[in-house]
C-alpha cells in the first residue's frame, strides 16, 4: 500500500464526505462504496508507481474517478468504483448458470467417485485412481467445489467469492491431474459410450475440468460487481492440489521407481533399489506387482510409462523383490483386494486370474478360495520312535469358476507322505504312487484338460511336499482330501521322543480368522506338552491322548509339540514290507554314538528380518561351544557394495567377536544366503574336520545359482558337513 501525505489524506476525506452525501441520497450503502473507492485509489497509486501520494497526486486520482454527482448513480442502478454501471442483484440472478454445468461438474463426478470406491472397476481392470481415503477426499473436493460455485452464482452470493475462488482453483488442479491420468482411456471411453454406455466414466475428469473452468468465468463475472481485480487463488490453488497429490502419491510412485531399480542388471542399481524400497516402499503396491496385470492394463497405465517407459516388471521378479524387501514370501499374506474390486462387484471377483494353475509352484492367492475345515489325527509309538498322522482338509470355492487349491506343506522332520485320499461324489478314493513325471503327466491330463477330480502330491525339498487339488467346484463347492504322513519321533534323549505337527509353508487359499486346526494324538504311553492349547487326558485304561484347537501359527509353536516317553532299552524295531510285494522285513536300529567336536565350526546366519528375534539365542549357543573349537561367523546380507567389502564385513573369526557382532545385529528384508554359504564352505575347508551350521529363516525363492556350492560338494564329497 502506497503511503499518503497528511495533506493528501485531508483531501481524500473531504472527497469521501461529499461522496457519502450523494450515495446515501441514491439509496446505496455508503460504507461499501467508500471502501471500494479506497481500494481502487490504492490500486491506481500502485499502477502509477507513486512512492508517496501527495496532495497534487490525490487531486489527480480523484479527478480521474469523477465528481460525487457523477458517482451517485441514477435510481435503480448499482455503484461501481470506476463509475461503471452494473446490474442489480435482481438482474444478475436472471443470468442463471446452465443446469448442465451442475450435472457435469458435480453430479457425474460424484456418481463416478462413489461407484469406483464401492466397486473398484478401474482398479481391478487398469489402475487404482483412489487407493487411499486421502485420494477419495481430494477427488471429492471437485464435485463439492463445483456445486458450491454453481449455487453461489445462481443466487448471487458474492459474500463468499474469495473462498469459492480458492476452492475452484484447487478443484481445477485436481481435475487437470486426473484428466492427464485418464488420457490413455479416453479413446476406449468413446467406443464404450457407443456400445456400452459406460464410456463417460473415464471422461469424467475432463468434463468436470471444463465445468470448473466455466464456473470460474461465472464467478469472475459475478465479482466484477465489486472489483475489477482478477479472482484470486487459481495458480496457488492448483499448486496446492498438485502438492497434496504428490505427497499422498509419493509412496506409490516411489515404490514403482524402486522396483524397477531393484530388477536392473547392474548390482549397484539393485542394491540402491532395495535400500529405497526397504526405507520408503509401499507394501501394497509391491504386493500388487507380484500378481501381475494384463497387457491391456499395462498399456493404459500412464504412471508406468512415465516411470519406466512402459517396461513392465514380470510378476516372477516382483515376487523375488518382495521377499528381499519384506523377508516374507508374497503368498504368505492376503492378496491385495484392489486386484478384484471392492464390495459386492461379483463380476470383478471372477476376473481374477491364476497363471500358476497346474504348474509346479504355489503362486499367488486368488479370491474366492478358502479352507473351511482342518483335522489332524495322529498316533505315536514311543517304543518304535515312530508317528503317523492323517491331515483331513476341506476346500471351498465361492467364485463362479473351477479353481485349483495349492499348498507347500512342511512335514514332521524326516517325514514322508504314506497315504493320500480324495473324496469323489461322497466316496473315499485312494491315490496311486508313482514317479514324479508319471503322476504330474496324469494330473495334467485328468485335472487340467479333462477337469475331473484328482489330487497330486509331489516332493519339493527335504520334508516338504507340494499338494494340488483340481477342480474345487464353483459356487460354494467343497473338495475334501486326506494326507497320511509317517515320520520318526525326534529323540531329545534316548528315553524321550517328540512329535511335531505338519504345517503350511505357502498356500494360494485363505484361512478365515475363525478357522482352527482340530488336533488329536493318541499313544500307549503317557503324553506331555508344554503349552496350554492342548489338553492331555486318558480316555480309557492303557491309552493316552492329547487334543485341542490350534490356529495356524500355533501348529509350528514348539510348546505345542507332544512328548512321549520310551523304553531306553528298546534299540531295535521291525515291520513287514507290504509295499514292495515281497514277503520281507524292514528293521531299524537305534544307537547312541559319540560325535567328536569339530576343529572348526563355521556359522552362516541369515540376516533377514524374520531372524532378528533369534540372534541372541545364536550368540548364546556360540558361547557354549567346547573351548578347543574354532569359531567363524558369516552373515548372509546384501548391505555391502562389492564382493571384497562383503567378504570383509560379513565374516568374523573368533568366539567373542562373533558374539559381539550378533549383539547389535538388525534383520533387514530377505537375504540371499547362497554367497555366504559358498564363502563359509571355503573357510571350513581349510580344516580337515569342520562343520557348517546354517541358521536361517524361510527361503521361498532362489535368488542366486547354487552351482558353485554344488560343485564344491560334488568334487569334495568328504568335505565340510553342513
Amino acid at each position: 500500500m502506497t503511503p499518503w501525505t497528511a495533506a493528501a489524506k485531508e483531501e481524500l476525506e473531504r472527497y469521501f464526505r461529499q461522496v457519502r452525501v450523494s450515495v446515501v441520497a441514491s439509496g446505496a450503502d455508503a460504507a461499501e462504496v467508500i471502501e471500494d473507492l479506497r481500494r481502487h485509489l490504492d490500486e491506481e497509486a500502485v499502477a502509477a508507481k507513486l512512492v508517496m501520494v501527495t496532495e497534487e497526486d490525490a487531486r489527480r486520482l480523484l479527478a480521474r474517478i469523477g465528481t460525487p454527482e457523477l458517482i451517485a448513480a441514477p435510481e435503480g442502478k448499482r455503484f461501481s468504483p470506476a463509475g461503471i454501471e452494473t446490474k442489480k442483484p435482481e438482474e444478475w440472478s436472471r443470468r442463471h448458470p446452465r443446469i448442465w454445468l451442475l450435472l457435469l461438474g458435480a453430479v457425474l463426478p460424484l456418481i463416478t467417485l462413489l461407484m469406483e470406491w464401492q466397486t473398484g472397476m478401474c482398479a481391478g481392470a487398469f489402475f487404482d485412481p483412489i487407493p487411499t481415503v486421502w485420494h477419495f477426499l481430494l477427488v471429492a473436493w471437485v464435485p463439492a467445489a463445483n456445486a458450491l460455485a454453481w449455487f453461489a452464482v445462481a443466487h448471487g452470493r458474492e459474500k463468499y467469492l474469495r473462498h469459492l475462488s480458492w476452492a475452484n482453483g484447487v478443484a481445477i488442479g485436481v481435475a487437470i491431474f486426473y484428466s492427464l491420468l485418464f488420457v490413455p482411456l479416453l479413446l476406449p471411453g468413446v467406443i464404450a459410450v457407443v456400445f456400452f454406455g459406460w464410456g463417460l466414466l473415464p471422461w469424467t475428469p475432463v468434463l468436470s475440468l471444463v465445468a470448473a473452468l466455466l464456473l470460474r468465468r461465472h464467478l469472475r463475472e459475478m465479482g466484477s460487481n465489486r472489483t475489477t481485480a482478477a479472482l484470486p487463488g487459481l495458480a496457488w490453488g492448483m499448486a496446492l492440489a498438485w502438492v497434496l497429490l504428490v505427497i499422498i502419491d509419493a509412496p506409490v510412485w516411489g515404490t514403482r521407481y524402486g522396483l524397477h531399480l531393484a530388477v536392473a542388471e547392474e548390482a549397484a542399481e539393485q542394491r540402491r533399489g532395495l535400500r529405497w524400497l526397504r526405507a520408503l516402499g509401499h507394501e501394497e503396491t509391491l504386493l500388487r506387482a507380484c500378481y501381475g496385470r494384463g497387457r491391456w492394463a499395462d498399456n493404459m497405465d500412464l504412471v508406468g510409462w512415465l516411470i519406466a517407459g512402459g517396461e513392465r516388471v514380470p510378476p516372477e521378479k516382483a515376487r523375488d523383490v518382495y521377499y528381499r524387501v519384506t523377508g516374507r514370501a508374497f503368498n504368505t499374506v492376503p492378496a491385495p483386494t484392489v486386484r478384484t474390486g471392492r464390495g459386492r462387484w461379483k463380476a470383478l471377483d471372477d476376473w481374477t486370474w491364476d497363471p500358476d494353475q497346474g504348474g509346479q509352484q504355489v503362486g499367488g492367492r486368488v479370491q474366492g478360495r478358502t479352507m473351511q475345515s482342518s483335522r489332524l489325527d495322529a498316533m505315536v509309538d514311543g517304543a518304535a520312535a515312530l508317528g503317523y498322522c492323517e491331515w483331513t482338509l476341506e476346500f471351498k470355492n465361492d467364485s463362479r469358476f473351477q479353481r485349483e487349491a495349492r499348498a507347500q506343506i512342511l512335514l514332521p522332520p524326516s517325514g514322508v507322505v504314506s497315504r493320500l485320499t480324495l473324496w469323489v461324489n461322497g466316496e473315499e478314493r485312494e491315490a496311486a504312487f508313482a514317479g514324479r513325471s508319471q503322476v504330474r503327466e496324469a494330473y495334467q491330463k485328468v485335472a487340467i484338460r479333462q477337469r475331473r477330480d484328482p489330487v497330486l502330491i509331489t516332493t519339493c525339498g527335504p520334508d516338504r511336499v507340494l499338494m494340488q487339488c483340481f477342480p474345487v467346484p464353483p459356487n460354494g463347492g467343497v473338495m475334501k482330501v486326506r494326507l497320511g504322513m509317517t515320520a520318526p519321533l525326534q529323540l531329545e534323549q534316548i528315553d524321550r521322543g517328540r512329535w511335531c505337527w505338519p504345517r503350511f509353508l505357502e498356500r494360494n487359499f485363505t484361512l478365515t480368522e475363525t478357522l482352527r486346526h482340530s488336533v488329536w494324538v493318541e499313544a500307549k504311553e503317557s503324553l506331555a506338552t508344554d503349552g496350554p492349547a492342548l489338553r492331555v487326558e486318558q480316555p480309557r485304561s492303557g491309552d493316552f491322548a492329547a487334543r485341542g484347537q490350534l490356529h495356524e501359527a500355533a501348529l509350528a509353536a514348539p510348546q505345542n509339540a507332544v512328548r512321549v516317553p520310551r523304553d531306553s532299552a528298546a534299540g531295535e524295531v521291525w515291520t513287514r514290507d507290504v509295499r514292495s510285494g515281497k514277503n520281507g522285513i524292514i528293521r531299524q536300529q537305534i544307537k547312541e554314538l559319540a560325535v567328536p567336536a569339530p576343529q572348526r565350526v563355521v556359522f552362516v546366519v541369515d540376516n533377514s528380518r524374520g531372524m532378528e528375534e533369534h540372534f541372541a539365542a545364536v550368540a548364546k549357543t556360540i558361547r557354549l561351544l567346547p573351548g578347543g573349537t574354532e569359531v567363524a561367523l558369516f552373515l548372509a546380507t546384501d548391505e555391502f557394495d562389492g564382493l571384497l567389502e562383503a567378504e570383509n564385513k560379513s565374516r568374523v573369526f573368533g568366539r567373542q567377536p562373533a558374539v559381539e557382532r550378533l549383539a547389535g545385529l538388525k534383520g533387514v528384508g530377505g537375504q540371499d544366503n547362497v554367497p555366504a554359504l559358498v564363502r563359509a564352505w571355503d573357510a571350513a575347508a581349510e580344516k580337515s574336520d569342520s562343520a557348517i551350521v546354517w541358521i536361517h529363516g524361510p527361503q521361498p525363492v532362489v535368488l542366486a545359482s547354487v552351482e558353485a556350492l554344488q560343485q564344491r560338494y560334488e568334487r569334495r564329497p568328504n568335505g565340510p558337513s553342513l
